[in-house]
Formats: C-alpha cells, sequence, structure tokens
C-alpha cells in the first residue's frame, strides 16, 4: 500500500482501538517486573508452590489461555477479581505524561478506545497517569469480557457491540501477534507493535498476513499521517 493509499485508509476510519500495556506506552520495565513478580507471588500463595513453579505457571497459563489469570480461573477455580485487585497494586510512578501521544490521539477522527485484558482500574490508573485519560471515549477491559481475554472472538464481538463500532471503519493497535490476528479476522484493519520483543516468545502466529500494518510504536506510525511537521 502506497503512502498515499494509506493516508486515505487512515483518515477513512472512525474508530480506534488501543491495547494499554507495551501500546499507548513503551514497555517499562519497572511496571513489568512488578507485575511479574505479584502474579508470582499470588501463584505461589493460592497454589502453594514455589517461585520457579509459579513462573511456569504464569507462562503456559498465559501462551494457553491469553491471560494467566483465565487459566486460574479454569484449571483452580481462583476469584477474577480478587487476582486483579492484587497483581495490579503497581507504583506508576515510572510512567510519564506524553503531551505528543495526547495531541496525536485527539487530532484521530472519530473515537479513541483502549481494549485490554488487564483491569477496569489499572487501565483508568494508567490512562491517568501518561495523560491520556481525556483522549480516551471508553475502556473495555478483561472485566468487562468477563475474565475471558483476548484473542477469544467471544470477546472481540463484546467490545465491538459495546462500543457500537463499524469494523470496516476500525483498526485495532496491539502488540501481541495473536490478539492482532483475531481482529483482523472479526473485519478491523490491524496493525502491530512490535517493540515487545518479549512477547513474541508467547504470542507469535504461524500466519505471515496476521497484521494489516507493522511499526515500532503508535506515534511513529500516525504521526506522518496526522501531525504534520512544524504542526
Amino acid at each position: 500500500m502506497t503512502n498515499e493509499q494509506t493516508n486515505e485508509l487512515l483518515h477513512s476510519l472512525r474508530h480506534w482501538v488501543f491495547d494499554l500495556d507495551d501500546t499507548l506506552y513503551p514497555p517499562s520495565p519497572e511496571v513489568y517486573d512488578q507485575m511479574a513478580k505479584r502474579i508470582q507471588s499470588y501463584i505461589m500463595r493460592m497454589l502453594d508452590v514455589d517461585k520457579e513453579t509459579a513462573w511456569y505457571i504464569q507462562k503456559s497459563y498465559y501462551k494457553k489461555y491469553g491471560a494467566t489469570v483465565h487459566g486460574l480461573m479454569i484449571e483452580h477455580q481462583i476469584d477474577p477479581s480478587d487476582f486483579t485487585r492484587y497483581v495490579h497494586r503497581l507504583d506508576l510512578s515510572s510512567l510519564k505524561p506524553d503531551p505528543e501521544m495526547q495531541k496525536l490521539l485527539a487530532a484521530l477522527p472519530g473515537k479513541r478506545y483502549v481494549f485490554t485484558n488487564g483491569a477496569h482500574e489499572h487501565a483508568a490508573r494508567v490512562l491517568e497517569q501518561i495523560g491520556l485519560d481525556k483522549v480516551i471515549n471508553g475502556i473495555f477491559a478483561i472485566d468487562e469480557a468477563g475474565y475471558v481475554p483476548k484473542p477469544a472472538p467471544q470477546t472481540y464481538e463484546k467490545m465491538l457491540a459495546t462500543f457500537e463500532i463499524d469494523r470496516a471503519k476500525s483498526m485495532m493497535f496491539d502488540d501481541n501477534q495473536a490478539n492482532v490476528l483475531a481482529a483482523k479476522k472479526e473485519g478491523m484493519f490491524a496493525t502491530w507493535i512490535s517493540s515487545n520483543v518479549a512477547n513474541n516468545k508467547y504470542c507469535a502466529v504461524d500466519e505471515k498476513d496476521f497484521c494489516d500494518f507493522q511499526t515500532t510504536d503508535v506515534k511513529t506510525f500516525l504521526t506522518p499521517y496526522f501531525m504534520p511537521s512544524g504542526n
């Protein structure tokens, strides 16, 4: 697709759907490490296992079920709200406001949404911390999904219906290849954020055409089309 065709496509869209962590802000070791440690701590306490076993459970459930919490629900009948309350009790001070991203999102035609496997409260806190809460029109988190995470088709269907999204005029951005492919299968345009290299180990897909566009980050991709130099 040429730049002119891409520009025409992007300006025709009216629904912009963004993953949160590692998509609307760059991969953050500080946040990731906190969350990983809290997940492992929760698993160790609830399942009475050692750290190495907890790490294995965390990663294997993430790969198999799309989110560790969903695996714990299915395999061990844990209370998902208890899990998310504990895991997302994070210090977000390492995340900084991003005025450029705020201006860029505000320039997009139509409405902007966050679609995350994280908890709603976590998403709201992060958006406020990075200064994007005023430019996001809605959050669809794992709470709203009934704790059935992306890339489950029924979760995409529920999100699309909740926000009354015209999928032919929508685009999703996500750092998880499986989530991007699921969006494309739903008839959305899909952009893969490739900067989260570690995620590819658990979420890579075999399909070569799993995305319509690939970029290192949202700003790199959208700025030339919505924020011309000098503006």
